[in-house]
């Protein structure tokens, strides 16, 4: 599993310095409001991309330390990473209706 959450770390890497200026339907963060307009994609984008980093450093850390200590429990590390998804889905939609709806 430690593969997989450092692929990704990666991605998430990769979307914070290789962001699509534009929506589209092939990479960048896709749900909610982010494809409402322009500025919802880039905004959302540049904050999920921070979030996805911190997610899967955290999950690559606690999956390391699970290996390190031959404790098996894959169960605990899904928990957290559908938390962490809908954690950020809903910080998201948040950051967009506070920092967008304003104007």
């Amino acid at each position: 599993m430690n593969f997989i959450y450092l692929t990704l770390l990666l991605l998430g890497v990769f979307m914070k310095f290789f962001t699509p200026k534009q929506p589209n339907y092939y990479f960048g963060y896709q749900l909610g409001s982010a494809k409402k307009s322009t500025e919802h994609w880039i905004m959302a984008n540049k904050y999920a991309s921070n979030y996805m980093i911190f997610l899967f450093s955290f999950l690559v850390i606690v999956s390391f330390l699970f290996d390190y200590f031959s404790y098996e429990n894959e169960f605990l590390l899904l928990f957290f990473l559908i938390l962490g998804y809908v954690t950020i889905y809903f910080r998201i939609e948040k950051i967009l209706k506070e920092k967008i709806g304003e104007k």
